[in-house]
């Protein structure tokens, strides 16, 4: 398994906490998408389980919880449903494997519980069972109920320092021009560095999307849609098509602040790009026509 690249503060912090055999028994991990905070609280319940990383998911004592692909429908579900954190609580209070061990489960993106699911996820919050320990992964733990994020410990995760990125890529045969281009690409994301640097499909994929991005300036409005007209071709999976163009927007908004950062555009422009894609991720969220969002954003790109 990969090493954690940065966040030496908060590997060091529990260090001396399981160490100390101190835990809390929940913990809300909260920062930027792909800054690296579900890959450290997979590193630290492995940790606590004591077993080796790889591992991990085939420890009775550990689950992970996360958005899932209906089987009935087969597509994304919208968010974590009561079903899922029921058989959560299950878990938990089964006795660990390992004699006077401890159970660990992780929910990644916790701000998509749902309602019935918060409110079940709260009793166990508000009586949890010893030797328990709850990581909650979250970009903004503002989304979550206040009476679950009152009863987690929150540890707050920042940008990777690009020398953290650029000693990760250092160990890795490739060619010197491509950990230049991903050191610049992943601004501080140290998990999007690790996909750019060992995920071919991945990587090429990222870069179409900066060259769309890129392409868009200057065009005639007509040309800007041709350009964009795929991300609105699947019409069976609205959730899917939703969390694709959430993610195409989000590499949007890295390209633009790498353009600020080299002067190719101006501080007016760019807050007008900004402000837009950052309502478009909002108002998507609340089902708002992405086509909408997405032809107000192209009239910004001038």
């Amino acid at each position: 398994m990969l090493d954690i690249i940065g966040h030496k503060q908060v590997t060091d912090f529990f260090a001396k906490v399981i160490e100390n055999d101190n835990l809390s028994h929940a913990y809300c991990f909260t920062g930027p998408k792909s800054v690296g905070k579900l890959k450290v609280a997979q590193h630290l319940a492995a940790q606590i389980l004591n077993i080796a990383e790889d591992k991990l998911f085939s420890s009775p004592d550990f689950i992970l919880v996360e958005q899932i692909i209906k089987e009935k429908t087969g597509k994304l579900s919208k968010d974590i449903g009561v079903d899922q954190i029921r058989k959560s609580i299950s878990f938990l209070n089964r006795s660990s494997f390992s004699k006077d061990g401890y159970k660990v489960a992780i929910i990644d993106r916790a701000d998509l519980l749902n309602i019935s699911a918060s409110n079940a996820f709260l009793k166990t919050l508000e009586e949890p069972r010893s030797k328990t320990i709850l990581f909650l992964i979250v970009e903004d733990d503002n989304k979550l109920l206040a009476t679950i994020r009152s009863r987690c410990q929150t540890i707050h995760f920042s940008l990777v320092a690009d020398d953290d990125i650029k000693s990760y890529l250092e160990t890795l045969s490739l060619l010197e021009e491509k950990k230049n281009i991903i050191l610049k690409q992943s601004c501080g994301l140290a998990g999007l560095a690790v996909q750019l640097a060992t995920d071919e499909e991945f990587y090429k994929n990222y870069f179409e999307e900066v060259t769309r991005f890129n392409n868009i300036f200057g065009k005639y409005f007509y040309e800007k849609l041709q350009l964009v007209e795929d991300l609105f071709g699947d019409k069976t999976d609205h959730i899917q098509a939703r969390n694709n163009l959430i993610r195409v927007l989000n590499i949007w908004q890295m390209q633009l602040h790498l353009l600020l950062k080299e002067n190719s555009i101006n501080n007016k422009l760019f807050l007008n790009i900004y402000n837009s894609i950052k309502q478009a991720n909002k108002l998507l969220l609340q089902n708002v026509h992405p086509r909408l969002l997405v032809e107000n954003i192209l009239l910004q790109i001038i």
